[in-house]
């Protein structure tokens, strides 16, 4: 499955954890969850984690991840958050990462438990400083229980940064590995390795990735031909967005946007969650 970039719009959001799947992706906001019943199993950094009622998930930024399977009860608290706005833990956030992101219900501190259940009360409506003055305490009762690593040396954390937000600007015109390396001033050895070291996946299936994900959301307008679809995500032709398109989701774009057309049982979505 390929990573992709995930731009989110708000700085902070606290609320209830996703029910689906989601893909690989990666972002450059921190993300917390806390399971409050079922169970489920996440991909963290190419590794699986069997997460359990009472269990807490930190995932650092930068870090790709994905929602394998989730129970049918599943639910839980979920904070994804741009590390900046608690000073306290930011150093931390951009130089250090967990040997294992998961902390089990039995080593959870009673201030966590407390934190998520306040949170979970007070909804995502209230005013920001009271659910940030939380989610303080959370990761207080969180971080402090886990064990580190430095940060991949190869290249710093805000350089990182600086590659997905340029790619995620620039992925739809004509763009290649070398054109990136020389906007950034970093060396192509160096871009490849973040993506084959870091994001576990290679420069063109990420671009690809982000091309598809908005090819997708475009084909929902029912105004908007494939043709031009292709084009506005950064296709010369059809016979490579069709490509594309297919390796990316296993489907045809034209099966893909069938099934938006006529969304019936019979009509069955071939695009994997």
């Amino acid at each position: 499955m390929r990573t992709y970039y995930e731009q989110r719009p708000e700085k902070l959001f606290i609320g209830e954890m996703t029910h689906y799947p989601v893909r690989v992706h990666v972002h450059p906001e921190a993300e917390l969850l806390v399971l409050t019943r079922g169970n489920a199993a996440l991909t963290v950094d190419g590794e699986v984690f069997h997460v359990n009622r009472g269990d807490a998930v930190i995932i650092f930024p930068m870090v790709s991840h994905s929602f394998d399977s989730l129970s049918g009860d599943i639910g839980g608290l979920a904070a994804i958050f741009s590390p900046d706005i608690i000073p306290e833990f930011s150093g931390s956030f951009h130089s250090l990462q967990p040997e294992v992101p998961l902390l089990p219900a039995d080593r959870t501190d009673l201030d966590l438990r407390l934190a998520v259940d306040r949170l979970c009360r007070i909804g995502g409506d209230t005013n920001l400083s009271l659910r940030v003055a939380y989610l303080h305490v959370l990761l207080a009762g969180l971080l402090q229980n886990l064990t580190y690593r430095p940060v991949y040396d190869y290249v710093e954390h805000d350089l990182g940064s600086r590659i997905l937000r340029y790619i995620s600007d620039h992925a739809f015109e004509e763009i290649t590995l070398k054109s990136v390396s020389h906007a950034l001033g970093i060396s192509v050895s160096s871009l490849s390795h973040f993506f084959s070291g870091r994001l576990h996946t290679n420069f063109r299936r990420f671009i690809n990735a982000i091309r598809i994900e908005k090819a997708r959301l475009l084909m929902r307008d029912p105004d908007r031909t494939l043709t031009e679809i292709s084009g506005i995500c950064g296709y010369a032709n059809m016979r490579t967005f069709r490509r594309a398109f297919q390796a990316e989701t296993g489907c045809l774009p034209s099966e893909h946007l069938s099934y938006l057309r006529n969304p019936t049982a019979e009509n069955r979505d071939p695009v994997s969650p």
